[in-house]
């Protein structure tokens, strides 16, 4: 909120990987959610009880556009 816009574009092929869904999730709730929080710990199990698939964006160009 209140953080100006940076936009990346990626342009490539991608792949849906049938592992590590549950890794990532479990990475990235660590990183960015209080998980002393009870509500946070129930959203994450709620999503590693949920079948996952990985999308893994093999890029042949970024762009960013920045101010």
């Amino acid at each position: 909120m209140g953080e100006r816009e940076r936009w990346v574009s990626v342009t490539g092929r991608a792949t849906v990987e049938p592992d590590g869904a549950h890794d990532l999730c479990s990475r990235l709730a660590a990183r960015y959610w209080d998980l002393d929080d009870e509500s946070r710990r129930h959203d994450l199990a709620e999503m590693l009880a949920a079948d996952q698939r990985r999308v893994v964006i093999h890029p042949e160009a970024v762009r960013r556009y920045a101010h």
